[in-house]
């Protein structure tokens, strides 16, 4: 028994787990996507065997807190963050069987306290001589596996056994031949109105029917005016009145006389008085079946074997999940058995009242920009009544209920809340997140950590080298599309025009002009235009402009739906020759979906919609709120089609400037042009005066603009510290190679840099007149310049601390950029506006950054390893050791990162629609990713598997898990991050030539490896 428990308590069975625990939630998207959430959650999350296998990863993790010492006070921020993950699997346990989540529908003027279960239930309820037993049990149904249901209930003196048969999803009926069944007629009718007055219907035998004013009847004659079939050898038809018979290929139609019996048969025409029937087929024996349709919002029907004594029975229930579950009530013997499937009914203890709910639209178009719910919170209990205003990223949080604007009915007189309540998990799993960032974060510092031992050990390196392939990419030229742009000297002048935004905000035209061409491009320039220069032209020239292709249109199956070859579309691509939006019904769909059931493809519809109407607003000058109004005491300013109510001239100045302006360009009159804009200045400021900004600060944004500094001093950043770093390694390798005039050139070229750092930073300081760290660019544009402030603080003792922050200046300036192109630039609340999903996107991609160095130094230790003889492995020996551990350093840092990163898109998740752990592809894959990577950092406590060899290359292969959960889950699987929809795209041929090319290399050294190392297996704490 002791063997056993050191055993289960190992750090070897500690990697088995580990490994399976990351094989078994990787196979669960697998499934997902081949059979449906569902099956995933049956087969998978919600398995006892899964709990069984959390519950050994617990139990084993805090047996190797007692074994290693961790309690130590030398090892308390190891300590800290091993045991939060206990405390967050305690927290997610709490969520699983204590916390619960539904929805809340309200209409306008109504109030309600009852929420919707997201969970599905089988309810029971058995009466027999007045007395009753109930049972409700969670049930998830799947395609694959289903949770068993096979109950007993006792009420008087019965036993009433009830066991789930069979299911079929998404059911309908249909007719097919059935011996014992009885005879059925399938037919259409034809009315007046034509085609769009068909309607398909089928006519069972003794039975009737009423079709357009005429009475169908089979096998029986319920009227003297009815229509009676009849068959016997034959289908026959008797009718009050004449009919005609026609076929269907056309030709002369045959008369019927009335009253009489005609033979009749499949694919004929009947005309009877105005109204064609056609029987399109006749069973003489058949039954209604039920099987699997492919309307997705159709019900599930169950099928349950009933069994009282002697007494057996069939029930089929129709149930689904959202909707709460309609009982179906039956009788066996003397005992009476209602069943229900689907969501149950659950009252609060308090009450929400929609007082209104407000969709707002793009102007111009019917497409949602945002929405949001008035309500008045009442709880009678506690004497409160409350107004609180709940949309996206703003919930209400009263008694442990969370409240979530989810999505709209499509009258628009109605909200559907997602509600969620789970006090304790989201206390407990909070807490430990804090415990992570903190123990993490420590142990970088912590001199007896494992991180610092390393650093110490090195010879060479006090600060671990980070190294970020970022560069690349190439600037093909765009299409050879001929564009009617205004001069560039007209541009710059207007750029110069100060603009309200839809914040309030007063800035130059160029600013604005800047953010919509990033926006709706996705570029800084288009075509080697300055965004300026474009915006002019796109107010000048609308009606050419919407045939340029200048949209940008991300996911490749939207591309293809709308006919675009490229990645950008027109205007015109999207709208039909009827005038009508094409993408009108994916956007209402995208909407009304509830933020956590939005996939990717429907995050792109809506992102692609508001490029599409902040370029209808360019079009038609909404943006350009130019003109003062000093009667406004809000401060608000005019555009050109606004309501002026000014003086009648500078009325007419208001309305006619921009269009005589825009005359002027087109005719070439370019004095003309600089005229209007000049006079649109004068009127700002002779108006507005009071609101503007100061002239000098106008003058530095536009040169900020202009400028882009922080742009143009990523790529040098991170060029720079790569070929330092590479010179700095190719020295370590080889001590008389040269590098000091190579090390005073990239001080130099770095100090300059750092110097124009500065000055953008506190050019941004001065424009916005507040520090810049605000929002995500900003933070990750200081975290840039505060690392290269700390890279030459340290470059006394070591250069490759200067390249190393060089690099990750140039990493965290590339992030900023991801946002920077995605700027808010319209007056929404986006889904994704959120703080925390910034900061979340900056460190997962940064993590990205320092697990690649150490893929790549693992590649750069193996061919050390294949380029080792007897000469010189003694030399490569040491170096590889010595870069092993700058890998080491870069791995930690890296899982780090990969880990708070996941843990805090949890946070944003939650925060937005009240779940932050959801099994979603994208996040099971970063905890795959998260799981390999600590298995790769533990494998020094695994015999066997401590060498130097197996740890370079696991520091390869561990970066497929990476590969899958950016690239595999967006293009393989089905999820909100999917791109494709889970449709297979093929494997570029690249890939198998770099995992063969990898696989040899991995061979090779291994042989030369063996032959010339020898390691002696330690283990360290």
């Amino acid at each position: 028994m002791k063997k056993l428990l050191n055993f289960l308590f190992s750090m070897q069975m500690m990697g088995v787990l580990i490994i399976l625990f990351a094989f078994s939630i990787g196979t669960a998207t697998f499934i997902e996507n081949d059979f449906g959430t569902p099956a995933a959650r049956a087969m998978v999350y919600d398995a006892r065997w899964f709990e069984l296998l959390l519950l050994l990863l617990t139990l084993n993790l805090i047996a190797n807190i007692f074994t290693y010492k961790l309690y130590k006070q030398e090892k308390w921020s190891i300590f800290i963050f091993h045991a939060s993950f206990v405390v967050i699997i305690v927290g997610s346990a709490f969520t699983r069987y204590v916390g619960f989540e539904g929805n809340m529908h309200i209409r306008e003027g109504q109030s309600t306290n009852q929420i919707t279960t997201m969970d599905s239930y089988i309810d029971v309820k058995l009466e027999k001589n007045g007395k009753t037993s109930e049972l409700s049990e969670k049930f998830t149904l799947s395609s694959v596996k289903s949770d068993d249901f096979n109950e007993s209930l006792s009420v008087d003196d019965s036993e009433v056994d009830i066991q789930l048969k069979t299911f079929i999803p998404n059911a309908q009926t249909t007719l097919v031949q059935d011996m014992s069944g009885t005879p059925v007629i399938e037919m259409v009718a034809v009315g007046s109105a034509g085609m769009n007055g068909m309607q398909n219907f089928t006519l069972e035998y003794n039975s009737h029917k009423m079709v357009e004013n005429n009475l169908l009847a089979f096998g029986s004659n319920p009227h003297p005016n009815a229509i009676v079939f009849d068959y016997t050898d034959s289908l026959r038809m008797i009718s009050p009145m004449p009919l005609k018979e026609l076929s269907m290929m056309g030709g002369d139609a045959i008369p019927m006389a009335a009253k009489q019996w005609h033979v009749v048969s499949p694919r004929k025409l009947y005309d009877i008085g105005g109204t064609k029937l056609v029987i399109k087929n006749f069973y003489p024996a058949a039954k209604f079946k039920y099987i699997q349709g492919q309307d997705k919002n159709a019900p599930t029907l169950l099928v349950f074997d009933i069994k009282n004594g002697s007494y057996q029975k069939e029930l089929i229930v129709k149930g689904q999940k959202d909707y709460t579950g309609k009982a179906e009530i039956t009788s066996i013997g003397d005992v009476n058995i209602s069943i229900a499937y689907g969501s149950k009914i659950m009252e609060l203890p308090f009450s929400l009242k929609l007082n209104d709910f407000q969709l707002e639209r793009y102007p111009g178009s019917n497409s949602p920009s945002s929405f949001a719910s008035e309500v008045t919170l009442i709880d009678e209990t506690k004497g409160i009544k409350k107004d609180y205003r709940i949309y996206m990223n703003n919930i209400l949080n009263h008694e442990g209920y969370r409240f979530f604007q989810a999505s709209y009915d499509t009258d628009e007189l109605g909200t559907v809340l997602s509600v969620n309540h789970d006090r304790w998990g989201m206390t407990i799993t909070y807490f430990g997140y804090f415990l992570l960032m903190l123990g993490m974060a420590w142990s970088l510092v912590n001199p007896y950590s494992r991180f610092k031992i390393l650093g110490r050990k090195s010879r060479k390196v006090k600060v671990m080298a980070i190294l970020a392939f970022a560069l690349g990419g190439s600037s093909l030229s765009a299409s050879a599309q001929d564009l009617n742009v205004v001069p560039l000297e007209q541009a710059k002048n207007f750029g110069e025009v100060m603009i309200q935004d839809n914040g309030g905000r007063f800035e130059p035209v160029n600013t604005l002009a800047s953010e919509v061409i990033r926006k709706v491009t996705k570029k800084g320039k288009f075509k080697g235009y300055p965004a300026e220069q474009i915006f002019l032209s796109m107010i000048v020239n609308p009606q050419e402009w919407q045939t340029v292709q200048m949209i940008k249109v991300g996911n490749s199956e939207l591309a293809r739906e709308l006919g675009i070859s490229g990645k950008h579309g027109a205007f015109k691509d999207f709208v039909n020759e009827m005038g009508q939006y094409k993408l009108s019904k994916k956007v209402q769909d995208a909407y009304s979906k509830k933020p956590a059931h939005r996939s990717s493809y429907d995050k792109e519809i809506m992102a692609v919609d508001e490029r599409i109407n902040i370029t209808y607003m360019v079009f038609t000058g909404e943006f350009l709120k130019i003109f003062p109004n000093p009667k406004d005491k809000m401060g608000a300013w005019y555009n050109p089609t606004s309501t002026v109510t000014a003086a009648s001239e500078d009325s007419l100045f208001i309305k006619k400037s921009i269009v005589l302006m825009s005359q002027a360009l087109n005719s070439g009159n370019t004095k003309t042009a600089d005229t209007y804009i000049d006079g649109i200045k004068k009127f700002q400021k002779k108006f507005g005066s009071e609101v503007l900004p100061s002239e000098s600060k106008q003058k530095v944004e536009i040169l900020y603009n202009n400028v882009n500094i922080f742009k143009r001093l990523f790529p040098y950043y991170l060029m720079i510290g790569f070929f330092l770093i590479i010179f700095l390694v190719t020295h370590i390798l080889r001590p008389n190679f040269p590098i000091k005039w190579v090390v005073g050139i990239a001080m130099v070229i770095l100090g300059v840099g750092f110097l124009l750092h500065t000055a953008g930073l506190a050019a941004r300081w001065y424009i916005a007149g507040r520090a810049p760290w605000s929002n995500g660019f900003e933070t990750m544009t200081f975290i840039a310049w505060g690392c290269l402030l700390a890279g030459f603080i340290f470059a006394k003792k070591s250069k490759l601390a200067l390249a190393a922050t060089a690099v990750l200046a140039g990493l965290f300036l590339f992030v900023a950029h991801l946002s920077w192109m995605n700027p808010e630039v319209t007056n929404l609340v986006p889904v994704l506006k959120s703080y925390w999903l910034t900061i979340h996107v900056a460190i997962i991609t940064s993590s990205y950054a320092f697990l690649a160095l150490a893929t790549i130094l693992g590649m750069i230790n193996l061919t050390l390893y294949i380029l080792q003889n007897n000469k010189n492995k003694d030399v490569i020996a040491e170096n590889v050791v010595d870069l092993t551990r700058i890998s080491e350093m870069t791995m930690t840092i890296g899982l780090y990162f990969l880990t708070i990163g996941t843990f805090l898109g949890g946070v944003w998740a939650n925060e937005s629609w009240g779940r932050y752990w959801g099994w979603d592809p994208k996040e099971t894959w970063a905890l795959v990713s998260i799981l390999v990577y600590s298995f790769v950092l533990h494998m020094r406590f695994i015999p066997g598997l401590k060498s130097v060899y197996s740890f370079n290359l696991a520091s390869i292969w561990s970066y497929s898990a990476i590969l899958m959960t950016y690239f595999g889950v967006n293009y393989y699987l089905a999820g909100l991050h999917s791109y494709a929809k889970g449709d297979p795209v093929p494997i570029p041929s690249w890939v198998y030539y770099s995992v063969a090319i990898l696989f040899a290399l991995s061979l090779i050294a291994y042989f030369n490896y063996k032959k010339y190392n020898y390691e002696p297996e330690t283990e360290e704490a």
